[in-house]
């Protein structure tokens, strides 16, 4: 009993020893904690989720009709291209490209009639002058973007072509009622002259609108074929009433063919096919031609509780950081520390165990960690107002998760390190990894997968995507991602604890 009471008395003595520390250094606590928040909250607000806007200028063969289709088009294109104007002069406009005056320069195809026309696509060339990968990604998209509305725009006036041609056949329809029912009038007073004058007028029309249907219904029917029940049955009805129309027609032409008021319910019959022929290509003319190019949109919705902001969603991994380097930092120092004060000397006359040591530290930065958390954790839900969507004993069980590890991870560095400047080095470049490859900056899926293992071997990953599973989403804790964040604390924890066992001893011979 004396020994456990003895045991809680030296743990406890390292916990008010490192307290004390900890409080004699504020310069040390603001340039740790303030300093990173200072800049990660410098970098949320000033973060923009928005694509580059491009200064562009086009060259075109001097005399070309696409400069004045340019002229008319490009400005409207979108925000991401500011328009610089045409020019013939391309050596001009490279040196303009070399010197920054311009993002990219849009070289026309000089023959692209005769390039399609020779089964070929004609080409934009974009001149750019970027070495940033993701710039060139950009530009590329960019261009294929911006070639992809010029084709639309293409398929637009072809199918506002055709609605016009549908209006040219719809007087003919008009015309060719009007002849069957001027020949039905005719059939039913008897005149038969008058008839065959009329039936022959409806023939020609019929044949008309049978030269200029096919044409008209070429886009509804590719239409009705890709995104329709199956067949197009819609075009084969209006081509099966135009057939039935030009029998009709036929027979009205005979005077064998029956009586004349048979043929006048005929001619009633061809009144009625092309008055339906009529109304369904009416329909086809009233869609918009941009509808018909583009019948279809996108629209996210998001299944989420909330859809955070970029600086609200980066807000859980600045606290998984913050804290990471924080911990890391104060025991990365710790033991440098007492070889620098001498406390060291103590050991060799004292009963302390390299375990009690390692308690006693482990208690008194967890429990000044645990205030730095909450106290950003308030700061960020009540002031910055970030929702706090899970549970609070959930977050607060990672973040002592977090420090546990950070803190393991520490005392490993602290321990292999000769001196404060080594000890600071070894925590700056665990807190520059964890920013590269942490997450924060950028998606885990982003990374090639060998390694990743870096990645998950840093606490601030798991804790950044645990707090932000918690906050953002309202989440359980991921046992899985606890428990790999668990298991590099214990691990870093035993080294530590030989570590530590080796340094006691070695001070007490």
């Amino acid at each position: 009993m004396g020994n456990i009471i003895g045991s809680l008395i030296r743990t406890s003595a390292f916990l008010r020893k490192e307290i004390i520390e900890i409080l004699r250094q504020p310069k040390l606590i603001l340039s740790l904690v303030l300093g990173p928040f200072f800049i990660l909250l410098i970098f949320g607000i000033g973060y923009r989720n928005e694509p580059q806007a491009l200064r562009t200028l086009f060259i075109t063969p001097e005399g070309s009709e696409l400069a004045q289709q340019i002229e008319e088009i490009a400005p409207n294109l979108g925000p991401q291209l500011i328009y610089e104007g045409v020019s013939y002069d391309a050596e001009a406009a490279l040196e303009r490209l070399q010197q920054g005056e311009l993002d990219v320069i849009v070289v026309t195809p000089a023959d692209a009639y005769d390039t399609i026309r020779s089964n070929q696509q004609a080409v934009f060339t974009l001149y750019h002058h970027e070495i940033d990968p993701f710039q060139v990604d950009y530009i590329v998209y960019f261009g294929q973007f911006y070639t992809d509305i010029v084709n639309k725009r293409i398929l637009q006036e072809i199918t506002a072509q055709s609605q016009a041609e549908a209006s040219t056949l719809q007087e003919e329809l008009s015309a060719a009622r009007e002849s069957a029912a001027a020949t039905r009038r005719a059939l039913e007073a008897g005149d038969e002259v008058a008839a065959q004058q009329n039936q022959r007028q409806l023939s020609q029309n019929v044949d008309n609108v049978s030269l200029a249907v096919g044409a008209s219904l070429g886009l509804l029917s590719s239409i009705s074929n890709t995104i329709g029940p199956g067949q197009d049955t819609e075009s084969l009805e209006i081509l099966g009433d135009l057939d039935t129309v030009q029998q009709s027609t036929n027979e009205l032409g005979d005077s064998n063919s029956g009586s004349s008021s048979s043929r006048a319910q005929k001619a009633a019959e061809v009144e009625q096919d092309l008055a339906r022929l009529e109304e369904r290509l009416v329909e086809f003319q009233n869609v918009p031609p941009d509808l018909l190019v583009s019948p279809f949109r996108s629209e996210t919705k998001s299944i989420t509780p909330f859809q955070p902001t970029p600086s609200i969603y980066f807000a859980p991994a600045v606290v998984a950081l913050l804290l990471q380097h924080l911990a890391v930092t104060f025991a990365g120092l710790s033991i440098v520390r007492e070889r620098s004060l001498g406390t060291t000397e103590l050991f060799r006359v004292s009963p302390l165990s390299s375990l009690e040591a390692l308690i006693g530290k482990y208690l008194s930065y967890m429990l000044f960690g645990g205030f730095i958390a909450a106290t950003l954790a308030l700061i960020l839900v009540y002031v910055l107002r970030i929702p706090m969507l899970g549970s609070w004993w959930n977050f607060a069980i990672v973040i002592a998760a977090i420090l546990f590890a950070s803190l393991s991870i520490g005392f490993v560095i602290s321990l292999i390190s000769d001196t404060d400047s080594q000890a600071v080095q070894y925590s700056m470049f665990v807190l520059l990894t964890s920013v590269f490859f942490s997450g924060f900056i950028m998606s885990l899926d982003l990374l090639w997968e060998p390694v990743r293992i870096i990645s998950w071997m840093l606490p601030a990953t798991y804790g950044s995507i645990l707090l932000r599973e918690i906050s953002l989403l309202g989440a359980g804790i991921d046992l899985l991602l606890l428990a790999g964040l668990l298991a590099i604390g214990l691990v870093m924890s035993i080294l530590a604890w030989l570590l530590m066992r080796r340094f006691i001893s070695s001070s007490r011979d």
